[in-house]
């Protein structure tokens, strides 16, 4: 049997995986802000704070104050 994922885990995981190649320095923010602009994790109360929370690890680093601050700026935080 086939395991299939939903819409919006697969949309969360996708949001996710773009924030972490930002964080790591692979992509730079108007990337990141294209790719979560366009996603449907706005459309989910809280779920872009989840996707955050869940990356904690990296908030000392400046690209996470970076893209943080955007998000707040953009009214998606």
């Amino acid at each position: 049997m086939v395991k299939t994922r939903s819409m919006a885990e697969i949309d969360r995981r996708g949001v996710r995986g773009s924030m972490e190649a930002f964080l790591d320095g692979k992509k730079d923010l108007n990337w990141i802000k294209g790719v979560i602009g366009k996603s449907r994790v706005l459309q989910r109360k809280g779920e872009l704070q989840e996707i955050f929370d869940e990356l904690r690890l990296y908030q000392n680093l400046p690209r996470y104050q970076e893209i943080l601050e955007e998000c707040k700026g953009e009214g998606w935080l």
